[in-house]
């Protein structure tokens, strides 16, 4: 079985089983304005590492990828996957728990995100649009 694959398995059984230990009684409470303000947050960092994720796998004779799940050189089709994955599923993840766990799982994201994005940066890959939402957007934490 390939990794990807294999990571992908483990990914759904994480969330399954999150599903089954009873955090979804406190969904209908947990979700406010500021959870959504964080979700969408996380979701322009997800966006802009996705989108430089795609430049490396157009372009693996000048990048490589250091995402240990997706390997150091994959294919487009691995990449949307994997991103629109992890896009449902850090909002599940983020709907089911209790808020305070919701808020430090959002806040969390966002910041190994935005550290993705900017070491990408450094390595030639552009970071125009986070800066673009950093300036339009106040995020309340």
């Amino acid at each position: 079985m390939k990794p990807f694959v294999k990571s992908t398995c483990a990914t759904l059984m994480t969330v399954f089983c999150i599903m089954i230990t009873g955090p979804v009684a406190h969904a209908e409470t947990s979700w406010n304005q500021e959870t959504t303000a964080r979700e969408l947050c996380f979701l322009f960092t997800l966006y802009q590492d996705w989108q430089q994720t795609r430049t490396i796998a157009a372009n693996p004779d000048r990048f490589r990828e250091t995402n240990p799940v997706l390997g150091s050189h994959p294919g487009k089709q691995d990449v949307d996957l994997y991103f629109a994955g992890c896009a449902l599923g850090h909002a599940l993840i983020a709907y089911m728990l209790p808020p305070r766990a919701s808020k430090i799982w959002q806040t969390t994201w966002i910041g190994v995100q935005t550290g993705v994005i900017e070491d990408n940066s450094d390595n030639g890959l552009s970071d125009e649009i986070v800066m673009e939402y950093r300036i339009e957007f106040s995020i309340p934490f």
